[in-house]
């Protein structure tokens, strides 16, 4: 069966959004305001620029943050790759059909207006994020 889904966002792990946002700016990227996640523990900014994917700066609120842990291992790093789904509860069950591991949600994240988010990974495909779409 075949997931519907549709592209929403590249995530990049970066140390500081504030040191790393010029880079994209210069290129033509208008930027969102930083917006505090406690509960993913980051700070999240979004990046856009028309016929180009949209980015999502991740930098880590603490060192509980997995971005903090993959910024230790790889440094400033594509992180994730963000669909936005329907039904969120539907796309992850069909997701852990295919093995991948649910590491969190869905929960609402604040970045997202209060849409549910789920990470699931799978060491074939790497970490996937799932967003529910706007009703």
């Amino acid at each position: 069966m075949e997931l519907p889904l549709s592209f929403h966002h590249v995530g990049i792990a970066c140390r500081s959004i504030d040191k790393t946002v010029g880079f994209y700016l210069a290129m033509g990227y208008t930027a969102s305001p930083v917006t505090d996640d406690p509960m993913q523990h980051v700070k999240v900014c979004f990046l856009e620029r028309p016929g180009q994917p949209r980015l999502e700066l991740l930098e880590p609120l603490d060192d509980v943050s997995p971005v903090a842990r993959t910024l230790d291992t790889a440094g400033v790093t594509p992180y994730h790759l963000c669909y936005e789904v329907q039904d969120i509860d539907a796309a992850v069950a069909m997701l852990r059909g295919q093995r991948f591991l649910l590491v969190s949600g869905p929960v609402p994240a604040c970045a997202m207006g209060g849409r549910r988010v789920a990470f699931l990974f799978k060491k074939d495909n790497g970490l996937l994020e799932l967003v529910e779409a706007e009703r």
